[in-house]
C-alpha cells in the first residue's frame, strides 16, 4: 500500500489506474488450401487468447476491476516489409497495492499508455522508488534471459 498525504495525516491507499494494450496480428503465413490470415482476425484472436489469461491469471497485489475489448481493431503499415499489422486495443482498470505492481503490465511489448485514477496526487518515498526501479530491473533481466541475451 502507498502512503498518501490527506490533510495533515498520512493514510495508506491503493492505485487505481487504466492501462491501455494494444494486441499485435499479422498476415500468417499462406496455407495450402486456405491462404493467408488476414493480420485483423490474427489481432483479434491474439486478444482473445490474452484476455483470456489477464482473466484468469492470480496477480499479486492487483485486481483486475473491468476489461474492456469493445475497441475497433486498427491496421498500419509495415515500413520493413510492406504488409499491414493490425493492432486490438484492450484497456484495464486494475486496482494495485503499490507502484512496482502495476509494473508487470508496464513493461509489457503490448503497453501503449496509462492514465492514474487515483489517487490524485501522489508523494513516492525514497523506499518506494528503489523497490520500483528493483523491479524494473528484474523485470528486463527476465526478458533478456527469456530472449536468450543473457547467459
Amino acid at each position: 500500500m502507498l502512503r498518501i498525504k490527506k490533510g495533515d495525516s498520512w493514510e495508506f491507499a491503493s492505485l487505481r489506474a487504466k492501462i491501455r494494450l494494444d494486441f499485435r496480428g499479422e498476415e500468417s503465413r499462406q496455407s495450402f488450401f486456405f491462404g493467408k490470415e488476414k493480420p485483423e482476425l490474427s489481432a483479434e484472436s491474439h486478444r482473445q487468447r490474452q484476455v483470456t489469461i489477464l482473466k484468469n491469471l492470480p496477480w499479486q497485489g492487483v485486481t483486475l476491476e473491468e476489461l474492456n475489448t469493445d475497441y475497433e481493431i486498427y491496421t498500419v503499415a509495415s515500413a520493413e516489409r510492406g504488409e499491414k499489422i493490425a493492432y486490438a486495443p484492450v484497456e484495464l482498470t486494475v486496482t494495485a497495492d503499490s507502484l512496482e505492481d502495476l509494473l508487470s503490465f508496464v513493461l509489457r511489448d503490448e503497453f501503449r499508455k496509462i492514465k492514474i485514477l487515483e489517487p490524485q496526487e501522489l508523494t513516492l518515498s525514497n523506499l518506494d522508488m528503489e523497490r520500483a526501479i528493483y523491479k524494473m530491473g528484474q523485470e528486463y533481466r527476465s526478458g533478456l534471459n527469456q530472449e536468450g541475451y543473457l547467459h
